[in-house]
This record gives structure tokens, sequence and C-alpha cells, in this order.
């Protein structure tokens, strides 16, 4: 994460800004696909809040959660473009079907449900690749006799890697982000 790096915005550096883009790039694009499902926006939304950041990082001064100041920022991105243009046929179901921007209170759950995803990331890649295969292949809505062939594996094996797989996960995870990797992988039938 992003730990060791000032709170204080104004002191930050290049190397700074270069570490907090590496360290969280991939939860914010988990939480900006909630709201844009064109890689390419996302891009763009993503650069933006960027800028916004390292040009207003003098005035921001000192924050609480260097996460939550930047998610608050790329969420500020998105709505003003979408203010702007008018165009809301990027925005998820959700938000499209009444014609606005998801309020505030929706904010609060994206930044979770990223969070989430970073996590449950996080504690896939401390698996085994074999574990990490079987579990994505799941997560793709592979069968389990689908799983062993295309990995070349007995049934017994499949269904003991993803037995495995899922108590590690669930010593890794907490019971929400545990939860939400089984209704992932449906149900996650053992």
């Amino acid at each position: 994460m992003s730990t060791d790096l000032p709170a204080d915005l104004s002191l930050w550096d290049e190397r700074c800004m270069r570490q907090f883009i590496e360290a969280n790039s991939a939860v914010f694009r988990v939480f900006a696909s909630r709201y844009v499902d064109d890689p390419d926006a996302i891009d763009d939304f993503l650069q933006e809040a960027y800028i916004r950041l390292w040009t207003y990082r003098r005035t921001a001064g000192r924050v609480k959660s260097l996460r939550n100041y930047f998610f608050t920022i790329l969420h500020n991105v998105i709505v003003s473009h979408y203010d702007a243009f008018g165009s809301h046929r990027a925005l998820p179901l959700e938000a499209a079907g009444d014609g606005d921007i998801p309020d505030d209170s929706s904010l609060f759950r994206r930044i979770v449900e990223a969070e989430s995803a970073q996590l449950i990331a996080d504690a896939l890649r401390r698996l085994s690749p074999q574990s990490r295969e079987v579990l994505r292949l799941s997560l793709e809505g592979k069968s389990m006799p689908e799983i062993a062939d295309a990995l070349g594996l007995s049934l017994n094996t499949v269904r003991t890697v993803k037995y495995r797989a899922l108590k590690r996960l669930s010593d890794l995870l907490s019971k929400d982000d545990f939860l939400l990797l089984l209704f992932l992988l449906g149900g996650a039938s053992l």
C-alpha cells in the first residue's frame, strides 16, 4: 500500500507520486470500472485524477487517508465528465436506468468494493500457481470436470486443490471478503 508515504501531500515529490500510483492503480481501476465500462475512458479518468492530485498536492496539505482522498478525486473527475457532456452510456446499469450519476451514498459502497477486490487479489497472489489457476477457471464459470480437462488433472485433484485454496483464503481474508469471493465463485461448491 502507501503507508510509508507522507500524509502531507505538500511534501510529495515525483518518487512519492510514482509509488502511490504503483501501489494503488489496480484498486483505483476497479473503482472506476464500477462507473465506466470503457477501459480507454477509465485510463483517461485515472490520468486526469492523477494530474489533479499532483497539481493540487501543495494546497491539499495533510489528508487522513491518501486512498480515500484519491477515490474522491477520481469520483469527481468522472462525475464532472458526465455532467459536462450529459452522457450516461458508460455508466453501470443501475445508474444508467435513472439517468443520474450514482449518488454519494453509493460512493462509499464502491470504495468498499474496490478495497475488497484489492484484498482478494492480494490473497490470491499468495496461493500456489495451480490453486490460482483452478480458482481463475472457476471464476470463468468452468465446472470441475472442465477444469480437470483444461489442466490435465484428475477430478479429485481439482477438488482437493480448490478446497485447500478456499481454506487458505478463508484464513487470509475477513469473513465479508471471503463471502464476496464465494459469491463470485457462484457458491464455490466444495
